[in-house]
């Protein structure tokens, strides 16, 4: 395989990425760029596995739309019309590729995300972010992080377990002699794992989690 060095980079992941930064790989004597944040298909992952950065610049393009979203207000646009706007043009930024890092959010994440869509609700009816919850019931609209689960959710049942899919090799083997009208028991033995950062990768709590 011939590697193009201008476009490959590097990146050592986890605690250990210190220890080891003063070596660094070379191929046909042009050194590799070592990065600790790189963007791949549209999610930011830096060297320690943390979504810091990736949240922040989600919450930041998204908000950028506050602006259309309020010229639109002043426009005297119908409230169905600024909803259709976010479920358009918002929504869609803050949930992109969320089964990769959804459950390994942490709280505060979790909130951050979650103000972009009370501030845009604000904008549209008129309230405060004290109503948030009622907007949402009123206008039968989940929270984001309950469209999260349920997309990870519709992912892992729909595009993993399917024998057909190319992600269908993640899973461990089934469970033998597995009888389908056995509520108390799932196809795949729920995975036992000694750290939180891998009880949360997608798989591993999709098994525990999510099996139909």
């Amino acid at each position: 395989m011939n590697i193009n060095c201008r476009k490959t980079k590097e990146m050592v992941l986890g605690t250990k990425s210190a220890f080891i930064s003063d070596l660094c790989v070379n191929v046909s004597d042009n050194s590799i760029e070592r990065l600790h944040v790189f963007k791949l298909l549209g999610v930011l992952l830096d060297d320690n596995l943390k979504w810091n950065i990736h949240v922040d610049a989600v919450c930041s393009r998204a908000s950028s739309r506050l602006h259309f979203l309020k010229i639109l207000k002043r426009s005297s646009l119908s409230s169905d019309d600024l909803l259709y706007f976010y479920t358009t043009f918002t929504r869609p930024i803050l949930e992109y590729a969320c089964p990769a890092w959804h459950n390994s959010l942490t709280n505060e994440q979790t909130r951050q995300i979650e103000s972009v869509k009370k501030r845009e609700l604000s904008i549209i009816f008129g309230h405060r972010w004290a109503h948030y919850d009622k907007l949402c019931s009123d206008n039968r609209m989940s929270t984001l992080y309950s469209r999260r689960v349920e997309l990870c959710r519709s992912f892992f049942n729909q595009s993993v377990i399917d024998k057909n899919s190319c992600l269908h090799y993640l899973l461990p083997p089934p469970r033998t002699g597995f009888v389908n009208k056995l509520r108390s028991h799932t196809p795949y033995v729920p995975q036992a794992v000694k750290t939180t950062r891998f009880q949360n990768s997608f798989i591993i709590y999709a098994l525990n989690n999510y099996q139909t």
